[in-house]
């Protein structure tokens, strides 16, 4: 096995036993993976064994530093000790799932960190978080319409993504792709309800004069907007100033149910989500990933006149694995060890976030390539580009993603995990960033314009 903190330079660390891996895995598994959203092409996994603190290790000895994270969930690195007891202690007492008090003490864990909710409910993934706050919002305003926006990801339900709009006056959405935009390709799929756009309107984020001209036409048909509060699934774009806010008030002025997926923000951002770190409150939150540490979990809350439907039946919203025990197990742990001394660990996290994002614009700048880190110190995306800003998906047409891809293959061949976002966990050190700079160094210097990474 690789020895903790080892330098890599070489182009390509070994996979012989991950390709013969793979070739079994076609053979019984669709793209030998089990999501097309981690598919890219030529794309063959290194089949991981198993994990300690920020590194990962895989068949074939490799060590890999870990800035995936298993997209941004496992914010406690890899086996936790605290996580691992907490799932132990759980799996030797119940691991069917039945009522149980971790549930209770689960949901008192995130009603005390999430300043906008006072009633939740837990669900498997983030998909089933909003679409549980989307029927909640339906039945609170009795209306069907709502509002989303391009570049953002809120799971793979048909009207949840994907789609263009061809007339900004009417932003209904289509199907279809735009050229050159990575974005659109990946949410684009065959097989969606014919039907299901219908109840979308499609606008582009930190737009306020857009989503105000909407709501003044259409208000009344309209039962939520629908929104991460950053946009981390497509160029890590922050929230204009004031924008928020704007929004907010739009909601409450129109009497719409305001939503924010903080599937990726919510416990990464800090310890009350980005609705903490803005100050701006949603009427109901979806939570995911970070939430369990990796561990499959998530929670949907708000206000008790919206969840009170759910209560009384009015809203219908169920599911076999709901608070399950293992993954409740988990939720307490880790907010558990993200709370210890007031959420000091952020603190430390953010300081080793900054810490990589100054080290890889130095890097780039010396190798001559323009590259733009925006995002959170503990969520930073990268991009190759001149432009100092985006604000949301129509300012990232026309930026080479490509070249972005490459990079970034040739950081996994390097043993860094990456894919587009640089997440930092609790479990990371100064030697994980300063190891990771040097395989920075040494993949930049590898990509030649064009080059395509073999793996």
């Amino acid at each position: 096995m690789a020895d903790a903190g080892r330098k890599v330079t070489m182009s390509s660390i070994p996979n012989t036993h991950s390709d013969t891996l793979y070739d079994r895995a076609v053979e019984v598994i669709p793209a030998g993976l089990m999501s097309n959203l981690k598919r890219s092409s030529g794309f063959v996994p290194y089949y991981k064994t198993h994990g300690a603190g920020a590194r990962l290790y895989d068949v074939d000895g490799n060590e890999h530093i870990d800035f995936n994270l298993s997209y941004g969930s496992a914010i406690l690195g890899h086996s936790h000790p605290g996580l691992r007891a907490a799932l132990h202690r759980q799996a030797d007492a119940l691991y069917t799932y039945h009522s149980n008090q971790l549930q209770i003490e689960a949901a008192e864990r995130v009603l005390a960190c999430i300043p906008s909710a006072q009633k939740m409910r837990f669900a498997c993934s983030g998909v089933e978080a909003n679409r549980a706050a989307l029927r909640v919002a339906r039945a609170f305003t009795g209306r069907n319409q709502y509002v989303r926006f391009q570049g953002h990801y809120h799971g793979q339900m048909d009207h949840l993504m994907g789609g263009i709009v061809p007339d900004p006056e009417n932003p209904v959405p289509v199907e279809g792709t735009i050229e050159g935009d990575s974005f659109t390709r990946w949410m684009y799929t065959a097989g969606r309800t014919r039907d299901d756009y219908h109840q979308v309107y499609l606008l582009e984020w930190n737009d306020a004069e857009a989503l105000e001209g909407l709501l003044r036409q259409r208000g009344d048909d309209i039962a939520a907007v629908i929104m991460e509060p950053v946009m981390l699934n497509h160029g890590g774009c922050m929230p204009e100033p004031g924008y928020l806010e704007r929004v907010r008030a739009l909601c409450t002025q129109y009497g719409v149910v305001l939503i924010f997926d903080e599937v990726l923000t919510g416990f990464r951002m800090g310890l009350h989500g980005a609705q903490g770190q803005f100050g701006v409150m949603p009427d109901m939150t979806a939570l995911g990933k970070a939430l369990g540490s990796g561990v499959p979990v998530s929670a949907f809350c708000g206000r008790n006149d919206l969840m009170d439907l759910i209560a009384s039946g009015t809203v219908i919203e169920a599911g076999t694995f709901n608070g399950h025990p293992l993954s409740m197990a988990a939720v307490v742990a880790t907010l558990d060890a993200l709370g210890e001394d007031g959420g000091a660990v952020y603190q430390r996290m953010e300081a080793l976030g900054s810490l990589l994002r100054e080290g890889l614009l130095q890097l780039a700048a010396q190798h001559g390539e323009p590259v733009l880190m925006q995002g959170f110190p503990t969520c930073h995306t990268l991009l190759f580009t001149d432009r100092p800003r985006l604000r949301n998906h129509a300012e990232t047409l026309g930026i080479d993603f490509g070249r972005g891809g490459r990079f970034f293959q040739l950081l996994l061949n390097r043993g860094v995990e990456c894919y587009g976002r640089f997440c930092i966990s609790a479990a990371h050190t100064e030697r994980d960033i300063q190891d990771t700079l040097e395989r920075v160094d040494d993949a930049l210097a590898d990509l030649a314009p064009g080059s395509t990474p073999t793996r």
